[in-house]
């Protein structure tokens, strides 16, 4: 028996951001497997990069901190492929 597969999330989200010593804030997207607003940067490398690329810009700010404040919206996108042991047939024709 097949253990059920993770759904995949799709946010949106209020990001909080410093742009010229003041507190900036922004309504930007994520896509990932979790419904925390705390844990999105730590299950998806790729969106918080992403993120700091679209609001930093080329500004030298490599260690400026982005920091979600909120979700506003979810909507469930589909669900992770999961195998769970099962192997797939073999395509060596033996």
């Amino acid at each position: 028996m097949t253990s059920p597969s993770k759904k995949i999330y799709y946010h949106t989200i209020t990001v909080k951001y410093k742009r010229h010593g003041r507190e900036a804030y922004s309504e930007e997207w994520a896509v990932c497997g979790t419904l925390k607003a705390d844990e999105i940067f730590t299950d998806s490398e790729h969106t918080r990069q992403r993120l700091h690329k679209k609001l930093y810009k080329k500004s030298k700010a490599k260690h400026q901190p982005l920091t979600i404040v909120k979700i506003l919206d979810t909507v469930v996108l589909g669900r992770e492929n999961n195998l769970d042991g099962q192997k797939r047939p073999d395509s060596s024709g033996l």
